[in-house]
């Protein structure tokens, strides 16, 4: 669970469905759909980009971010839908539910997608969504309120190892990234904190705001939101790259002298396996209209005055289909050695 950066790149693909697999998916749509008409399907049309997390949090900022660059590309009016809870299994299921042709988008992340169906009881899997592009990554950070008496990591893993259970941090949700962030910190220190999940990014974070937690596990960049009241203790990555947006604070290795695993996330776009299968004219004009959006000089512009543009990376499907691959692999060897890891 460790992506990288890559440069922008485009792949393209072609297929032609049989008559019988468009019959199919003109009854499951409830309309005369007859052939797959690419791009012009999406004219005038209503997409609805399906968010798996309540409003403010990382996926749902990204794509705000993006949707009028789309919306152009597409000539579609994008709903945004913020379907949050059950550790993000209540949005996924509603958007494998949906239609499977190619009308609904959702935006997720890696690994959170994949720890939503390898640690809980739902009705989907990997081979029910279908990648379109990888839109950013969120490298891992540990940030406290601006007045906490922590002032470097080791202060925190000080305080933390003196009051087993008593420090509180706020993770996004149980099945994140952030969690196996914190995970991986205690394991290597020996120090106990008091793991708090939360539905979302925006919720863990204004927890830490409000004083209901002490600390946060987060992105560099979806919390940026809270970086004028808080102060980053730690970059949980090889190098911090963001030093102008984390504090110039020390990678997590270099703060504490040890060797701890390198933390991030990947924000993703999907849809419905249906319409990578039965409608890939219009799957890859999807592809292509996300490519064009990222590249946006306007929308680049947009995340240089925020301090976010580093934050793009746009795999393409292929690239993306592997990390996902290989991300359940590695949860799945988790669980399969301690199946409560991360219940506990």
């Amino acid at each position: 669970m460790k992506p990288q950066r890559r440069a922008l790149r485009r792949t393209g693909t072609t297929f032609v469905a049989g008559l019988a697999i468009l019959g199919l998916a003109a009854c499951s749509n409830g309309a005369a759909a007859t052939e797959d008409d690419g791009a012009a399907f999406f004219e005038g049309k209503t997409v609805q980009i399906i968010i798996p997390t309540a409003a403010g949090g990382g996926f749902d900022t990204t794509a705000r971010q993006l949707q009028p660059y789309l919306e152009d590309q597409l000539g579609a009016t994008l709903a945004v839908q913020n379907l949050e809870g059950g550790g993000h299994a209540i949005g996924t299921q509603s958007a494998i539910n949906r239609p499977q042709d190619c009308s609904t988008i959702m935006v997720h992340g890696v690994p959170h997608f994949n720890f939503s169906y390898l640690t809980q009881a739902v009705d989907y899997d990997l081979s029910d969504m279908a990648p379109l592009v990888g839109l950013g990554i969120e490298p891992g950070v540990i940030r406290v309120r601006a007045d906490s008496p922590w002032n470097s990591m080791q202060d925190l893993i000080d305080a933390a190892l003196a009051n087993p259970g008593e420090i509180r941090v706020s993770l996004s949700t149980a099945t994140s990234n952030n969690f196996v962030g914190m995970l991986d910190i205690q394991d290597a220190t020996g120090a106990e904190f008091n793991l708090i999940p939360y539905d979302g990014g925006g919720p863990s974070r204004t927890a830490l705001l409000s004083g209901e937690v002490d600390v946060t596990h987060a992105g560099v960049f979806n919390s940026l939101s809270i970086a004028d009241d808080t102060k980053v203790l730690a970059v949980q990555q090889p190098e911090n790259l963001w030093p102008d947006v984390t504090d110039n604070a020390p990678t997590l290795n270099e703060a504490l002298g040890m060797e701890i695993a390198d933390n991030a996330s990947n924000y993703v776009a999907m849809v419905p396996e249906g319409c990578r299968t039965d409608y890939p004219l219009r799957y890859q004009a999807m592809v292509d209209a996300l490519n064009a959006s990222i590249e946006d000089p306007e929308y680049l512009t947009n995340l240089e005055s925020l301090g976010e543009v580093d934050k793009i990376d746009n795999l393409q499907p292929d690239e993306l289909q592997e990390l996902m691959n290989v991300t359940s692999e590695q949860i799945a060897a988790q669980l399969e050695a301690n199946p409560d890891v991360f219940t506990e």
